[in-house]
């Protein structure tokens, strides 16, 4: 089961009327108790259903999420919101966020890319076809825009931001708070920044303080990845896969580490680096096939596979059935935990 940090939900309900936001928790099934400290985690699913709630009252024009977002400050997000704040630059606020990130959002894939002129953060996430995790995703962008303006100044706006999925409400409440032009339908969710921007001084950014930071930042990942490095390597896979399967050393170089000795840990937790390939297939097939209405062509593509028969015979493997069949037995509970 995937979590991320209930200082999301916190944030959110806040922005709600108190008999709004009770009948909120209520209805999704969260006590307020659990939101008083943000190292709690809430399930990816029940926050996708809370901000599905919230969004009811405000139809057609959604703004909760965004405001949400606007009050985020570096200072709520511990060492990793004092890394950002304390680089150098906002170029230096993103190496290694992507990673960093995770320790609170578990569920998106963050990357940074330099394309010409411009810089993008994207999230390569898959975002479901409801609308909570729609609003969730473009206030998972709006949160970051908000960070970046705490840590370099009120004036930083990205050129353009752009979502893969069409608009739930009136798109004007994410141009008031991204203060660009906002679309949708686009190939890829992204924050769009000029160069130029992004290579400006942070307002209090600090080289020491930063490097002490970031070295502190390392070693919460120590402690806390064991655990779950066969997740991440799930994860990654799983977010590669319609560009072929991964290579072992490409995925041991976005976790910080040699192909060997991710070999050995995975060695270590029973696992080889081709069953989890099987598992992030899996599980990436089963949500698709039952939660989507991609073609059964599309979902073998979107999974790695070159032929339709060899996708439909390890799809039986995995379910039992077929895809069609799967697929004809109506909606189910999400399959994936990635």
């Amino acid at each position: 089961m995937v979590e991320v940090s209930s200082l999301f939900a916190r944030k959110a309900i806040a922005q709600a009327e108190q008999a709004v936001a009770n009948r909120a928790l209520a209805r999704v099934g969260i006590v307020r108790e659990l939101l008083s400290d943000p190292a709690n985690q809430i399930p990816v699913e029940q926050h996708h259903f809370l901000f599905e709630t919230l969004a009811r009252e405000e139809r057609p024009q959604i703004s909760f999420h965004m405001r949400t977002s606007a009050s985020m400050r570096c200072e709520e997000f511990g060492p990793l919101g004092l890394t950002i704040k304390s680089a150098p630059t906002l170029r230096r606020s993103f190496e290694r966020l992507d990673r960093y990130a995770r320790l609170y959002n578990l569920y998106s894939v963050f990357a940074l890319a330099d394309k010409g002129s411009e810089c993008w953060w994207m999230n390569h996430k898959p975002v479901p076809d409801n609308d909570g995790a729609k609003l969730s995703n473009e206030a998972a962008l709006g949160t970051f825009v908000a960070l970046w303006r705490d840590a370099n100044g009120d004036e930083f706006n990205p050129k353009r931001v752009q979502f893969t999925h069409l608009p739930v409400g009136d798109v004007r409440p994410l141009e008031d708070h991204f203060k660009c032009p906002v679309t949708h339908g686009a190939e890829v969710d992204a924050i769009i920044m000029h160069q130029q921007d992004v290579d400006r001084p942070n307002r209090v950014g600090d080289q020491h303080i930063w490097n002490f930071l970031r070295e502190h930042m390392e070693q919460i990942l120590r402690t806390t990845e064991p655990n779950r490095i066969d997740r991440e390597v799930v994860i990654q896979i799983a977010n590669s896969l319609s560009d072929g399967v991964p290579r072992l050393e490409d995925v041991a170089c976005h976790l910080g580490m040699g192909s060997r000795t991710l070999q050995r840990r995975l060695s270590d937790l029973g696992h080889s680096y081709q069953s989890l390939v099987d598992e992030a297939r899996r599980e990436v097939a089963l949500k698709l096939v039952g939660e989507t209405s991609h073609s059964l062509v599309e979902v073998a593509f979107l999974t790695g596979f070159s032929e339709q028969s060899s996708f439909t015979r390890a799809f039986k493997r995995w379910s039992g059935k077929t895809p069609r069949t799967y697929r004809g037995e109506g909606p189910r509970v999400a399959a994936s935990q990635y």
